[in-house]
């Protein structure tokens, strides 16, 4: 049975006649006409009866009426399940993430991914989280990672994953030590901080401004990775993600400053579109980000 077929023939039930259902599908009368005996000569039985100037449903056509909408929805998921599969063989999954998100929260579910769906390409754009929420907002990624609090009325930004940023210095810094030291005392040093206005300085400076101290601002940078190394050249005290430095603490590249007052905490979260849907390729990943890492309270 031609299912084109059995949609006319519901559009001529629907609209109660063959004239009306034409107008609906931009088709002739007589156009309509032959699909309709068409789908009688398919089925073999009359499907309509003229009673004067009107069609009325034969017993058959009753039927075929009642079970059409079910079958023309089977069809559709078909083809959607159809439709998945292939998509899932040749997609491309762009993100954008912060550089701390893709330097040690997710390398391992890009592998675990990359082996789940081996023909999906990932394609990855490092950035601020500003740039991360203009990215999804703008539809050039599917799904963004980025430092809080962070929030547009496009997007569902969900806290999935929470860390400390510590205080690091030269080694040779005065204050290098085990001792902790109250957070006025790191901040009568120059410090080199994330940029202003970025997502992550906004945590730092709620610390800051909690205790009512103006930092002693230095440098200023988006890159973490920078900020190690003008830690090391004695540029300042710098605020970053622990385990960003751990391997130059342990080397003794880096000092740990630690704090007796105060604590740097912050939340890393997952962006999408409220409405609009993710390809499969970005639900299976996403998936994958929450089960490794539950959205927190």
């Amino acid at each position: 049975m031609d299912l084109e077929l059995v949609r006319t023939f519901l559009a001529v039930v629907e609209r109660g006649g063959v004239r009306r259902a034409a107008t609906h599908l931009h088709r002739t009368q007589p156009a309509v006409s032959a699909r309709l005996r068409e789908l009688q000569k398919q089925v073999g039985t009359p499907l309509f009866a003229r009673a004067g100037r009107r069609l009325e449903l034969t017993v058959a056509g009753e039927v075929l009426a009642q079970e059409a909408p079910a079958l023309l929805a089977a069809e559709a998921a078909l083809e959607e399940r159809v439709q998945d599969a292939a998509a899932r063989g040749r997609a491309r999954l762009r993100l954008a993430t912060i550089d701390a998100a893709s330097i040690y929260v997710l390398p391992a579910l890009y592998g675990e991914f990359r082996v789940q769906a081996p023909h999906v390409q990932l394609l990855v754009q490092v950035v601020e989280s500003r740039r991360v929420v203009e990215l999804v907002v703008g539809r050039e990624a599917e799904i963004g990672v980025l430092a809080l609090p962070a929030a547009h009325h496009e997007l569902q930004i969900l806290p999935v994953f929470e860390e400390e940023l510590v205080c690091v210095a030269a080694a040779h810094h005065p204050l290098a030590g085990r001792r902790a030291h109250p957070l006025r005392a790191l901040a009568a040093y120059p410090l080199v901080l994330y940029a202003h206005g970025s997502n992550t300085r906004a945590v730092l400076d709620a610390v800051f401004d909690a205790h009512g101290i103006v930092p002693d601002v230095a440098m200023e940078t988006a890159s973490p990775e920078a900020m190690k190394h003008l830690a090391q050249a004695g540029v300042g005290i710098c605020i970053i993600p622990e385990a960003l430095v751990r391997d130059d603490v342990a080397a003794n590249r880096l000092s740990r400053l630690r704090t007796s007052d105060a604590r740097f905490l912050r939340r890393l979260g997952t962006a999408v579109h409220r409405t609009r849907p993710l390809s499969p390729a970005g639900r299976d990943f996403l998936a994958l980000v929450h089960r490794r890492y539950p959205p927190l309270v």
